[in-house]
């Protein structure tokens, strides 16, 4: 008899205060569909219009790499909306939601809209 390995649990991810518990390799801006988190998202879900900018609170390593469309598209802030926080959160691990995948447990916040902005408040980023 052979033992498959067990099956994998689902993991808390919050995201502008809102708990969701997700499978591992979900992706974060799906979560927050889901969770009803109200990130920002101009351009679909494609790496492009760094809208659904997030900043980790814990998790941080429980988030998939960067992939290359998110640092490329990190690196051209000055074009983007990005580029009116960049300065207020430099030396901080912004992540864009539609390229990060959750691994483990998370929690982050948006940094643009009015939900996100009442996050941070919460947790005294504001």
């Amino acid at each position: 008899m052979s033992s498959s390995p067990p099956a994998p649990e689902k993991v808390p991810c919050v995201i502008n205060g809102r708990e969701i518990r997700v499978w591992p390799g979900y992706r974060l801006w799906d979560a927050a569909l889901d969770a009803d988190a109200k990130l920002w998202q101009w351009c679909g879900g494609n790496g492009q219009c760094t809208t659904c900018a997030v900043l980790p609170l814990s998790g941080t390593e429980n988030l998939s790499p960067p992939t290359r469309l998110e640092r490329f598209s990190m690196k051209i802030w000055f074009v983007k909306p990005l580029a009116a926080i960049r300065r207020r959160w430099k030396g901080r691990d912004v992540r864009l939601a539609c390229q990060a995948y959750v691994r483990g447990p998370v929690e982050v916040v948006g940094l643009f809209g009015k939900t996100a902005r009442e996050a941070r408040r919460a947790k005294g980023l504001e």
